[in-house]
């Protein structure tokens, strides 16, 4: 009842799968939905696609880092989105894209940068990009 002698789940999705769960289904799901009510279900519901979204974005950069090509971008532009993940800002970059291999490209593409690194015009950057789906894209 109070999850005296639980296992803490330590894997992110698991934990999330796992309260999306416990959140719609079963008497724990129909009871929050009745004392708590339904909006307030939908509520949860969203904060957990949301967490959701962000797992999967850290999972696409883990796989950018060790699997994506190499290429250096001259940064044209750059806008705030407004939107954090792990207090790292989100990112609007339109970049000239010189590949280590390949022609340039021009790309314009939302990404999660540093905080304390935040990319300006002007400044060339390394990143890594995914070959079939160049809009993927990790600074480096």
């Amino acid at each position: 009842m109070f999850n005296f002698g639980k296992k803490v789940e330590k894997d992110p999705q698991k934990a999330l799968d796992n309260a999306k769960k416990t959140m719609n289904s079963g008497i724990t799901g129909g009871l929050t939905k009745a004392f708590m009510g339904k909006d307030f279900v939908n509520d949860m519901n969203g904060a957990m696609d949301q967490g959701q979204a962000a797992l999967d974005g850290l999972q696409q950069q883990q796989w950018l880092a060790q699997n994506g090509l190499e290429a250096t971008a001259d940064v044209v532009t750059v806008q705030d989105t407004g939107a954090t993940v792990n207090m790292n800002p989100v990112v609007l970059l339109q970049m000239k894209v010189t590949p280590v291999a390949g022609a340039p490209f021009d790309l314009t593409t939302q990404t999660m940068v540093s905080r304390i690194a935040v990319p300006r015009a002007g400044d060339k950057i390394k990143i890594k990009y995914n070959p079939a789906n160049p809009q993927q894209v990790a600074v480096v």
